[in-house]
């Protein structure tokens, strides 16, 4: 494993380590601070929104700047949330904390970007393994970062501020590893084509519905679970504990997600991820108790590996090098601006509607989706076939 692959593994850690805190605390802080609840997850909107404002520029901003100093400008932007979310549990302020949501939008826009500079450091035989080293990062996350925000809930007189101070610390410690690592430069020569609705095929569209849909209602489930279980009576750390549990379904089957696409095809598995979603939701309407919250938490987000990770790799079928990368980059932006939107709506959605509704609300998308795509294989049977 090349050094560049492993030192931006340790920097995945410490992102999603940070980003951790934020998915276990920001619902709940949000509605402590919002003027009315109903806006309780809007600094996640912000959040989503700062990446997915950036998504499709990044790669020209790189092509100019390169990978090491867009990569320290967004650990700085993350450093500046958590101190950003300091300053607002201190002076009881809801808008400090969406500009805070804002710059850890910022840092994920950048840290995405980890896996490709790991595959754009080594050999062409050793993409893959560069790529699964670096978001292997996650898995060490999952079990990390819920237990900082933890532990240092109660640090300080006021709740929540050792929590994101640790935030800010664990991404300042990306830096000075960023200082250090051989980073290759940015390819500025790439030349996309114009972009025509007529060069979506079936491949590319369901790929998209794929990764829209598992990272949109997984977003709704998990945002809204904190303000369920806080509504259930369950403290801060139950819910840490929770999104720890989710974490690890989300990242732990990359283990093992690639080798079962080699064999069983990106079609099925993504379509298999649809399943265990839906079963997730379906168990989580079965109670409120804390056993049920865990391992529903968990299945949602396996079912969004096998769906994200299916639906990414069917955009890598698309044969012209050019178009594969035009569509890769308007699934990202369209990814990142259904969740956006879901950010924006969770917490008015919980409060007007409840738990329950929700998790009908994410069935019945699911169910769509999976309807979908199964009578678009019966009508086009060499895809399923082929992918």
């Amino acid at each position: 494993m090349s050094y560049a692959a492993i030192i931006l593994g340790l920097c995945q850690f410490l992102f999603m380590s940070s980003v951790a805190v934020g998915l276990a605390f920001n619902a709940l802080v949000g509605k402590s601070l919002a003027p009315s609840a109903a806006l309780a997850t809007l600094p996640l909107f912000f959040m989503m929104g700062g990446t997915a404002a950036l998504t499709l520029s990044m790669p020209g901003v790189l092509a100019r700047w390169g990978y090491r100093k867009v990569f320290m400008a967004g650990v700085l932007c993350g450093a500046l949330g958590g101190l950003f979310a300091v300053i607002a549990n201190f002076f009881h302020s809801f808008w400090v904390f969406c500009v805070a949501g804002l710059m850890m939008g910022f840092y994920q826009a950048s840290a995405m970007y980890y896996r490709f500079a790991a595959a754009d450091a080594v050999a062409a035989e050793h993409k893959s393994s560069a790529i699964a080293w670096v978001l292997n990062g996650g898995i060490l996350a999952a079990f990390a970062g819920p237990l900082i925000g933890s532990h240092s809930l109660h640090f300080f007189a006021i709740d929540y501020v050792g929590s994101y101070a640790a935030t800010a610390l664990l991404a300042l410690l990306a830096l000075p590893l960023l200082m250090r690592v051989p980073l290759p430069p940015r390819n500025a020569g790439v030349v996309l084509p114009d972009f025509n609705f007529k060069s979506i095929n079936f491949t590319a569209l369901s790929a998209m519905l794929f990764c829209t849909s598992g990272y949109a209602m997984m977003g709704m489930v998990m945002l809204a679970s904190p303000l369920a279980m806080s509504g259930c009576g369950y403290h801060p750390q139950d819910a840490a504990s929770v999104i720890q549990w989710h974490l690890l379904g989300m990242f732990a089957p990359s283990l093992v997600t690639g080798k079962l696409i080699a064999r069983f095809g990106a079609q099925k598995i993504a379509l298999t991820g649809v399943v265990i979603l839906l079963s997730g939701c379906a168990l989580a309407l079965t109670g409120t108790t804390l056993h049920i919250f865990h391992f529903a938490l968990l299945i949602v987000g396996i079912g969004w590996n096998f769906m994200y990770m299916g639906g990414s790799t069917l955009l890598t079928f698309i044969s012209d090098a050019g178009l594969r990368s035009r569509l890769q980059s308007i699934n990202e932006f369209a990814t990142f601006s259904c969740i956006t939107l879901i950010s924006g709506l969770t917490g008015w959605l919980y409060e007007s509607l409840g738990w329950q509704v929700i998790l009908y609300i994410a069935v019945t998308l699911l169910t769509a989706v999976l309807a979908g795509i199964l009578v678009g294989q019966i009508r086009q049977p060499g895809i399923a076939k082929n992918n």
